[in-house]
Parts: structure tokens; C-alpha cells; sequence
């Protein structure tokens, strides 16, 4: 890992002015206040603040890394104030910085110059530079305008300015943050609009409300006693948090929470400033299944070089030996011979995540293809004591562009997996109905269910229900039906039964 983020911090090095300009451009686009010199001037010299600190951030051990954060964040804190900027546009700053990096890095991934593992790792560490340096300014504010508060009862005018600097402080924390005030026990005093807007509660259910409000569940209990230890200690505390939101959607956020002390040293009062992270977190998931897509492709192009030459020898003997049997047993060599093919043909389709091949789509009748499919694991079925129940016998043709070996390779994985589901027999019935200009096909079975949590991971490399199962037939399925433009929709209920229904478009 050190030193693939040792390249990756080689990479931001070479790209030092080409970043550095992506910035300056964004900003022009963005609004007038951000276009003047002294804005640029700021922001120029925070990126070279960055890049002087990165490299060694990047691939030192952790204690040098917070040790790094917390100069930067101060040299950008103090910058910001000699500066003489308002808050809310140094904060901009830092949020169009952070925005360009993350497009950079995630670009890194796409064209394969890094792995996804060592892009969060170097995402991660420049968020906590950049999140470092927006505390440290929020701290140079704080310390100004104590200092500023002690002096309100020399004039009305210096009550003014105060009360100004405060209302900036303020709206640039609103504008730009999920942002809440919070009592020693832990109950909401004030919470911004964007608050509202992530955990769906109005302002009048929030405050007066504790803060558990949130809770997910997620987190053991010692994760929040660490918090609470943390900031009645005076420090500040700095993590990622998922809370649930009214609807019960759970969302993660990026969490600073700065405790404020009376003059005894007790904690009276904190604010949060938090950053939505959810579609971060969805980013990560993806990529994470995008290395396990890539494992899948390799073992894919193994299994596959593996079978194929035994396949190749079986074949070859067996056309030898029919041409000297008798006409009577000519079929059976047929029918083994066809199957060797069709055994070779499904060893091709998971070369599907191995490297992009061409497949050739036709005009194909959806009834007649499941018909041939029903006919091939009938016998099956009746040893398992299962009924299929075809209900399209009077069904007209209905037709979809497609590959007709794809479609049955998705049509028998479907009732196998019913038959598998019912290991004491039972029923699956199949239907197929034209709807709104598709073509809608139905498996319903009365075998065990599955429970939501199940249904959500259907498809992942791998993730299967079964005993014996791998998980690769229906992650297969589920990227043949994708291909064909279509969609799969799964129904089920955890005390039995489970319908999946898949939807081409007709021609």
C-alpha cells in the first residue's frame, strides 16, 4: 500500500499546475466574489501549502501524518486571516479543492493507473488535511471573536463588528455544512436547514430532541461513550457517523463535533459540522464490487482455459466413434455431442467478466425458448418431486431481440434455483404477458423466501442462499439481462415464496 501511495502521491506531484488551474477555472465559473485576486492569490497559496505536505502525508506512518495535518491546517488557518477573507469564501475554497482532487483520484482508478484500495486510502488522507484546515479556521475565527467579546464594554461599535463577524461565521457555516448546536446533555438547541433537509425532521421536531433521535443503530455503545469521553475532555472529535434518517433511510456523515468550556473547564455546549458522505460511501461499495468483478474475470479466463481442452479431446473421440456405430445409435452420439457444445458455449459466457466478447442478437420467441428450457428439466424436476406449471401454452409468439443460448442459459438457472428452493417438492408456475410494449416473464415458486437483506445482495460475485451454491448463475443471469436491455424485479417473503419476474423490451 506505502507504495502504491507513494505513486499515486508522485502522480498529484506531476499534475501540480494542471490541478492548481482546474481550481482557479472553477472558481471563475462559480461567482463573482470568487474571481477576485485576493481569492485567487489564497487559493493558490493553499494548494502550495498542500502539495509541500502531501507527499510526505501520503506514505509517512500515522503519527507523522496527524502531525502534518495539523501544521497545514494551521498554516491555512492563519493564511485565511491574514488574508482578511470572510469565512464563508475560504470555506468555498477548501470545498472546490477537495471536489477536484476527489475527480482527479476517481479518474485514476478509471484509466488504471492505481487500484481502488489505494485511491480511498489517499482520499481519505487529503480529506483529513483539508477538514484540518477548516477546524483550524474555524479556530482563528472562534479565538478573534473572544477575544473581540472581551472588549464589548468599551463602545457599541465594537459590539457591532462582533455581531457582523458572528452572522458571517454563522451564514457560512449554514450555507456550506450540515451544522447543529447541542446542550451538555446532549439535546439539539439549533440545527440548520441542510440538518433538516439529511435527517428529513423538521426544526421544531429536532431541537429540544436528544440527539439518539439519530441512532441507526449501527454504532456499538462504546463508539458514542468514546465520543462523549472525547469532548467533556475539551477535545475535539473527529469522525464518520451513520444516522437514520425520519423515513428510515440511513445516510453517513463526515462528523467534527467542537466542545465549548466554561471558565471551570466543563463542557457546556457543542456544535457538530458535518459532511455528507452517502454517495461516497456508495462510490467505495462500487469499486469495492468492481475488485471483486475483477477476480471474477480472472478465475473466469482460468476456469475456462481448463475446461475447454478436456472438452476438445472428449469431442474429437466421440465424433470418431460415431462414425462407427450403428445407424440405430446415431442419435445418442448426437445428442452428446450437442451437449459438449452447449457445455462449451456456457464456459464462453463467463468469459463475459473476463474480456468484452461479441455476441450477435436475432429475433428469438421468448415462448418457444422457455418451452425447450421446461422440456430439458422437466425429468429433473419430477425426480425433486416439483410441478412446473407453464401457464402460455395458448400464448401467441412474443418476440425480443436477443441471443437465444443467453436467454435459455437465464431461463434454467431461474427454475433451477425454484427447484433448489423446494427440497420437499412443491410448484413453480411461469407465465409470460405483454405489458406496455415489453415483455414480461414470470417464476413464482412456493419454496423457502428470502428476507430483504437477502434480496439486496442477489447478483453480488460470489453471495448465494444455497448450501452449494457459488453465486455465479445468477450474477451471470443478472449481466445477460442487463445486456438485453432488460430488468429483473425480485419478490419474496421470508416464511415462503418467491417471485422473480424479468421484463424485455418487445418487438
Amino acid at each position: 500500500m506505502g507504495e502504491q501511495l507513494s505513486h499515486i502521491a508522485e502522480l498529484i506531484k506531476d499534475k501540480q499546475q494542471f490541478l492548481t488551474d482546474k481550481v482557479l477555472t472553477f472558481q471563475n465559473d462559480r461567482d463573482t466574489i470568487l474571481k477576485s485576486d485576493r481569492v485567487r492569490v489564497y487559493t493558490k497559496e493553499c494548494l502550495g501549502l498542500l502539495f509541500n505536505h502531501l507527499n510526505d502525508t501520503l506514505v509517512s506512518c500515522e503519527e507523522t501524518a496527524i502531525k502534518n495535518n495539523h501544521i497545514y491546517g494551521s498554516e491555512c488557518g492563519q493564511l485565511a486571516f491574514d488574508s482578511s477573507l470572510p469565512p464563508e469564501i475560504a470555506v468555498e475554497a477548501f470545498i472546490e479543492v477537495r471536489n477536484v482532487f476527489h475527480d482527479y483520484l476517481y479518474s485514476l482508478v478509471k484509466n488504471g493507473f492505481a487500484s481502488a484500495l489505494a485511491v480511498l486510502r489517499a482520499i481519505r488522507i487529503i480529506d483529513n488535511l483539508i477538514d484540518q484546515a477548516s477546524i483550524c479556521l474555524i479556530n482563528h475565527y472562534n479565538n478573534i471573536l473572544t477575544t473581540t467579546k472581551s472588549a464589548l464594554a468599551e463602545s457599541s461599535k465594537d459590539l457591532n463588528i462582533t455581531l457582523k463577524e458572528l452572522n458571517e461565521l454563522k451564514d457560512a457555516l449554514n450555507e456550506s455544512t450540515i451544522f447543529a448546536i447541542t446542550d451538555q446533555k446532549d439535546n439539539i438547541l439549533y440545527a440548520n436547514d441542510k440538518f433538516c433537509e439529511i435527517s428529513k425532521y423538521s426544526s421544531e421536531e429536532l431541537i429540544g430532541s436528544n440527539h439518539h433521535i439519530l441512532n441507526s443503530g449501527n454504532h456499538p455503545k462504546e463508539f458514542f461513550d468514546e465520543i462523549w469521553k472525547t469532548i467533556q475532555k475539551g477535545e475535539v472529535w473527529n469522525g464518520e457517523i451513520m444516522n437514520k434518517a425520519k423515513d428510515g433511510s440511513c445516510y453517513w456523515v463526515d462528523t467534527t463535533i467542537i466542545p465549548y468550556q466554561d471558565k471551570d473547564g466543563k463542557t457546556y455546549k457543542h456544535i457538530s459540522i458535518q459532511k455528507d458522505l452517502t454517495q461516497q460511501k456508495k462510490a467505495e461499495e462500487l469499486l469495492h464490487k468492481t475488485e471483486k468483478l475483477s477476480l471474477v474475470g480472472e478465475l473466469a479466463a482460468g476456469i475456462a482455459h481448463e475446461i475447454r481442452n478436456p472438452l476438445t479431446t472428449i469431442k474429437g473421440f466421440v465424433q470418431l466413434l460415431s462414425k462407427s456405430l450403428p445407424e440405430k445409435d446415431q442419435p445418442f452420439s448426437e445428442t452428446i455431442l450437442s451437449e459438449i457444445d452447449r457445455i462449451n458455449f456456457i464456459v464462453s459466457e463467463f468469459m463475459v467478466f473476463a474480456k468484452p466478447h461479441a455476441v450477435y442478437f436475432s429475433k428469438c420467441d421468448v415462448s418457444e425458448i422457455l418451452m425447450s428450457v421446461i422440456h430439458l428439466v422437466s425429468a429433473e424436476a419430477l425426480l425433486k418431486n416439483v410441478t412446473i406449471m407453464p401457464e402460455m401454452k395458448s400464448t401467441p409468439p412474443m418476440f425480443i431481440y436477443g441471443e437465444m443460448h443467453q436467454l435459455k442459459q437465464v431461463f434454467l438457472n431461474m427454475i433451477k434455483n425454484g427447484i433448489e428452493a423446494m427440497p420437499y417438492g412443491g410448484s413453480i408456475s411461469i407465465s409470460i404477458t405483454e405489458v406496455d410494449g415489453n415483455i414480461q416473464i414470470s417464476f413464482v415458486d412456493n419454496g423457502v423466501g428470502m428476507t430483504p437483506e437477502q434480496m439486496e445482495r442477489l447478483g453480488e460475485p460470489f453471495y448465494t442462499t444455497k448450501d452449494s451454491g457459488n453465486g455465479l448463475g445468477l450474477m451471470v443471469s443478472y449481466k445477460i439481462i442487463q445486456n438485453h436491455r432488460g430488468q429483473i424485479n425480485v419478490k419474496s417473503n421470508a416464511c415462503g415464496g418467491t417471485t422473480f419476474e424479468i421484463v424485455f423490451p418487445a418487438i
